[in-house]
């Protein structure tokens, strides 16, 4: 009985960074900064970034601004690089640049 427990508290332990994940909110505009720190959204950001003929480097990574289009998996678009530094907008406001 307590090796039933011990391996159901593992299983839950590793499956719980998954799920502690959130996606971006539909209708706002975020940093990609912001993206990064919600979830795990490095993949779709450089994708939009691709997607766009961006580049991928570390600063169109976090200073361009992306709309969530929503979903299940939280799908974003680009919408442009902020040279001047992307803006927080704070909670539930969309972020600009």
């Amino acid at each position: 009985m307590v090796k039933v427990a011990t391996v159901t508290l593992a299983v839950l332990g590793a499956i719980a960074p998954f799920a502690a994940a959130d996606n971006c909110k539909t209708g706002l505009n975020y940093c990609g900064y912001n993206l990064l720190g919600i979830g795990n959204y490095a993949s779709q950001v450089n994708g939009a970034l691709q997607a766009s003929n961006q580049p991928t480097d570390d600063a169109h990574i976090r200073e361009s601004l992306f709309h969530c289009n929503g979903g299940n998996n939280g799908d974003i678009s680009f919408i442009s690089y902020c040279g001047g530094g992307c803006q927080d907008g704070g909670s539930g406001n969309s972020d600009f640049c």
